[in-house]
């Protein structure tokens, strides 16, 4: 009963808890405040900024099924997979949100799972998203099946019928976190944004100490507490005043210490360690110091190459064995990210591309038009040619017959 309820994907009746290798690391603690989780950690602004900044590029360029017949290579828009891929995997989210939010699991837990679903024909119908924390991988009667947990129940499903794509991990089946696996200098990173608001809001500190000279009774304390605050209260109002104080009172001021004043420069190295980790380049989360006009294109065709492109892949990989049969991938047909969105550079640069595209002879300019989302115009489908790229054997032919000509 059990492995029938498997592999129908029908509810479990008595599910087994969920185990996770990396449940005793979510409990990691710092100090007695500071909790380094996947959704803690996201209060760090630099570890927002890195996940959102990898998870909404690649969730932003476009995503097609693909089909290449002999040395042709189009669109697949009469495949079923294309609708759900490009615009609506499921009845809650696009493809951009789809793909932004496994992203984010990916980044945050090391596993993000999306479940297939199939009709009775055995076509997708649908690709719906599973929470990490929801979702295992059970090993029953010698079988690896994925379990889902959730609102809707327990269930079963096979691998075949599981997207899990993983974070650098130790073995083949499952991901690594990199927010625990470098919990170490993210919790780091927010004790000291903990500290820096404790800092600045006070922290308990006095600015000064008031000294007396001599002895002071009972009597004496308070009526010195009553005429403190008292000044205070007036001092509300006016700042930069004068505190009047009386007789045989000294007030010397609090400086910063030196590790105070050091706060900004460690929460600087550790913005660093962070972009580092996620491997996202200082200048796409708003650190500028290094940053100068004429870099800013080369770390961004970094950023795609080193950055973007190894996600791309293993995306592309994923979806490609989870969701093509493999007499469709024998049919040529395979899913792939453009990236051309991301490497569009300026309206100079671009122009400059098509204008060696164009004379090299290997796009024409309806082709150039199209990259533009304008539309072709008749006349313009001809491939052009540079003199200098043309052919001197063709060249020398046509002078010959040229000749032939004049003589005759």
């Amino acid at each position: 009963m059990l492995f029938e309820a498997l592999f129908r994907n029908e509810p479990l009746e008595n599910p087994a808890t969920p185990l996770s290798g990396e449940t005793a690391d979510m409990d990691r603690i710092f100090g007695s405040d500071v909790h380094v989780t996947p959704e803690t950690s996201m209060k760090l602004a630099a570890v927002y900024a890195c996940i959102y900044v990898l998870s909404s590029n690649l969730a932003q360029m476009p995503l097609h099924v693909m089909r290449k017949t002999n040395n042709l290579v189009e669109p697949a828009r009469d495949h079923p997979l294309f609708y759900l891929i490009h615009d609506e995997p499921n009845i809650w989210q696009t493809s951009y949100k789809w793909r932004e939010l496994k992203q984010r699991h990916i980044l945050g837990w090391g596993n993000g799972y999306s479940w297939i679903k199939r009709d009775r024909r055995g076509q997708v119908s649908s690709i719906d998203s599973c929470m990490p924390w929801e979702t295992t991988l059970l090993k029953t009667g010698g079988r690896y099946t994925y379990g889902v947990y959730n609102e809707e129940g327990a269930f079963a499903v096979s691998p075949d019928d599981m997207i899990h794509i993983r974070a650098l991990g130790n073995n083949q089946k499952m991901g690594l976190s990199p927010i625990l696996q470098h919990a170490e200098t993210i919790g780091m990173g927010m004790s000291g944004q903990k500290y820096t608001e404790s800092f600045f809001g006070g922290n308990a500190r006095p600015a000064g100490i008031v000294s007396v000279k001599g002895e002071l009774n009972k009597d004496g304390w308070a009526r010195l507490k009553e005429m403190w605050q008292k000044a205070s209260l007036a001092l509300r109002s006016q700042e930069n005043k004068t505190m009047l104080l009386p007789a045989d009172l000294d007030y010397k001021a609090l400086t910063v210490s030196p590790v105070d004043a050091q706060l900004i420069d460690m929460l600087k190295i550790n913005r660093s360690m962070i972009a580092g980790i996620f491997n996202v380049p200082a200048h796409m989360i708003n650190d500028l110091e290094k940053a100068t006009f004429s870099n800013i294109t080369q770390q961004a065709i970094q950023f795609v190459r080193y950055s973007m492109m190894p996600w791309v892949a293993n995306w592309e990989q994923e979806l490609n064995r989870r969701l093509f049969t493999r007499s469709e991938r024998a049919a040529g047909y395979y899913i792939r990210f453009n990236l051309a969105g991301l490497l569009r550079g300026t309206p100079q640069e671009r122009a400059q591309f098509y204008h060696f595209a164009i004379t090299d002879g290997w796009m024409s300019r309806n082709e150039a038009r199209a990259f533009e989302d304008m539309n072709p115009v008749k006349g313009l489908d001809e491939m052009l040619v540079s003199v200098n790229a043309a052919n001197p054997a063709n060249s020398f032919n046509t002078d010959k017959t040229n000749e032939d000509k004049t003589d005759e």
